[in-house]
């Protein structure tokens, strides 16, 4: 987890390279169909019963065979954005203002979708489908699948575009949506991972870094360093003042965390906007421990107010294209003379994991640091094959 210092004017910046984890709300894993097909809910699963489904077209794995392996991104090559439906859980801002979706939010989203000229198909993924995906996706992470739970997943739709040259004027309409909690662009279709992530070497993790011209201009980066061996911190220690949240807590998966090795980069613009890039090796399965560690905070306290650091802290999940092993990302706003904002997105390739974290008074925009994102996923895949 992040080292957050709070300067006396108020800007938040993060020390180390280790990036602060949380559930991804794509549900999703791969597929080689030629048109995507769905199942609607079951009655007596185990997932939170929908409520009428909207007339979108059919789109989710069909059974069980149509299921793909662990680590690729179903909607890949098929979808080209997710527009995800608020929550209970999701903080009561912006299109979740009013709490979770409505009927007639719904409805008048797929609607506004399939009105739009640029789009092609609308599909609706539902809680149960989403669930089904998510366990697919995450079969080789048991202890990601022991922190979840289906109510935690959102309604989705998922959008495919005429021209992908189209996406942000679909994002834009999108986003800020009365009942739409955010969106998430897919990639094009791709290969399952193979086999494990070796674990890497010191000069390895140092390649794998974000590079000023990765990130771009305008950015001040300053000297790459090695960070050594050391024990990962808490996602959150001590009591929250809520009962709930405490026993999510208590509840997580237990064991020793461990950073093995790793390399970072900072930068800084013009605005005071500070971006740490990372990559961290972990001892053993500390790596998905403190990710499952992190779920669990989220499950039991996403959208409270809790004490952290001498100032107030409110968590929620960022989303996050599923790239490796697994990609995660969070959100941490803090009360702190005027709220500052933390966006931290990490990808996990077995032992490795490659983090960005951006941190002050405003955030990045949602498509760079999704580019970002992958950027650092292709740099930590490259030097886990080298």
């Amino acid at each position: 987890m992040a080292n957050l210092h709070i300067s006396r004017a108020g800007r938040i910046t993060v020390g180390c390279a280790a990036a602060l984890l949380a559930i991804t709300t794509a549900a999703a894993c791969s597929g080689g169909h030629d048109k995507p097909r769905s199942k609607r809910a079951e009655a007596g699963s185990s997932a939170p019963a929908e409520s009428a489904e909207p007339d979108a077209d059919d789109a989710s794995a069909d059974d069980g065979d149509d299921l793909p392996p662990p680590g690729v991104d179903y909607w890949a090559g098929k979808a080209d954005l997710a527009v995800f439906l608020c929550r209970t859980s999701d903080p009561k801002e912006s299109g979740c203002a009013a709490g979770p979706v409505t009927n007639v939010q719904r409805e008048a989203t797929l609607a506004a979708l399939k009105a739009m000229p640029q789009v092609q198909h609308v599909y609706y993924e539902n809680r149960q489908e989403a669930w089904r995906l998510f366990r697919a996706q995450n079969a080789n992470n048991p202890l990601l699948l022991d922190a979840m739970t289906a109510e935690q997943l959102p309604e989705s739709f998922r959008v495919k575009l005429k021209d992908r040259a189209a996406l942000p004027i679909v994002v834009s309409a999108m986003e800020g949506r009365p009942g739409v909690a955010s969106t998430m662009t897919h990639g094009p279709a791709a290969p399952p991972p193979s086999g494990t992530a070796a674990r890497l070497t010191q000069e390895q993790a140092r390649r794998a870094v974000l590079t000023a011209n990765d990130v771009g201009p305008g950015w001040r980066a300053d000297t790459l360093t090695d960070t050594g061996s050391k024990p990962a911190s808490e996602p959150y220690s001590g009591s929250s003042g809520d009962a709930g949240c405490d026993r999510a807590l208590a509840d997580a998966p237990t064991g020793s965390i461990t950073i093995a090795l790793g390399a970072q980069r900072a930068f800084e613009d013009p605005n005071g906007l500070r971006l740490v890039a990372s990559v961290q090796v972990y001892d053993g399965d500390s790596a998905a421990l403190q990710l499952a560690k992190t779920r669990a905070l989220l499950s039991g306290c996403s959208g409270l107010s809790l004490p952290f650091q001498n100032t107030t802290a409110r968590f929620s999940a960022l989303p996050t294209p599923a790239l490796g092993d697994e990609a995660l990302g969070m959100r941490v706003v803090f009360d702190h003379n005027g709220p500052q904002t933390l966006d931290s997105v990490l990808i996990r390739m077995g032992p490795d994991l490659a983090a960005v974290t951006v941190a002050g008074a405003t955030s990045l925009a949602p498509a760079t640091l999704e580019r970002l994102t992958r950027r650092a996923a292709e740099l930590l895949r490259s030097a886990v094959r080298d």
